[in-house]
């Protein structure tokens, strides 16, 4: 008698949106099986959210870039007394335009950001603020704190890295600033309207499943 192979029957499962929590993962089917997507939803994973902060650690020499360059921006009068540092991520080149606009992607203000870091200032003594962006100019322009320090030049995964060496964050669109504000662990701060309320982006992304219910949307 000859065993087929297993290999030969891959079933092909697909989220139907990206943004919404697709409970057909829950349970998977008892063979090889091929999901698709992009999984934008913190519940596939809450259930092991503390193995996975075990598992995802940086490389040795990436987390010591990231702590030395922190170390040589902060403030010296700092040396020796509490603060906190609160990561900011700013992604605006790609969805800086009209066409994402429409889809219900808003883009973060100054009033945005006015609004988010008060939120630290007004209640903690030392806060330093730690900018990560794809448009540095414009959160140059337009981010104003008594301290406050823009990462450049650095690679995507040393960057992740500065994130992660945070205690909370401020956040916009993109993966990138989610999974950065999941390593700070701390409070977070999220766009409110996004998604747009009956846009395109709200049909396919739900905030509750998208952001984690302790994160503020402001």
């Amino acid at each position: 008698m000859c065993l087929q192979n297993p290999l030969t029957h891959i079933r092909h499962l697909r989220a139907n949106h990206n943004g919404i929590y697709d409970k057909k993962f829950e349970l998977l089917p008892a063979c090889n099986v091929t999901i698709e997507s992009v999984f934008a939803s913190y519940k596939y994973f809450q259930h092991i959210e503390e193995e996975l902060r075990v598992d995802l650690t940086f490389k040795p020499k990436i987390i010591k870039t990231a702590r030395q360059w922190l170390r040589q921006h902060t403030p010296k009068e700092w040396k020796y007394k509490e603060f906190v540092r609160v990561l900011i991520h700013v992604r605006r080149t790609d969805y800086a335009v009209e066409k994402q606009i429409q889809c219900g992607w808003p883009m973060p203000s100054a009033d945005y950001f006015r609004k988010s870091m008060a939120y630290f200032t007004d209640c903690l003594e030392r806060v330093q603020f730690v900018v990560l962006s794809d448009d540095t100019l414009w959160c140059k322009a337009n981010l104003n704190a008594t301290n406050i320090v823009f990462s450049s030049g650095h690679s995507p995964i040393n960057d992740m890295a500065i994130a992660s060496l945070c205690d909370h964050a401020i956040i916009t669109v993109g993966t990138y600033g989610w999974w950065a504000a999941w390593f700070a662990n701390g409070v977070t701060i999220t766009q409110r309207m996004l998604p747009i309320e009956g846009s395109k982006l709200s049909k396919r992304l739900h905030r509750s499943d998208h952001y984690k219910p302790e994160w503020i949307g402001l």
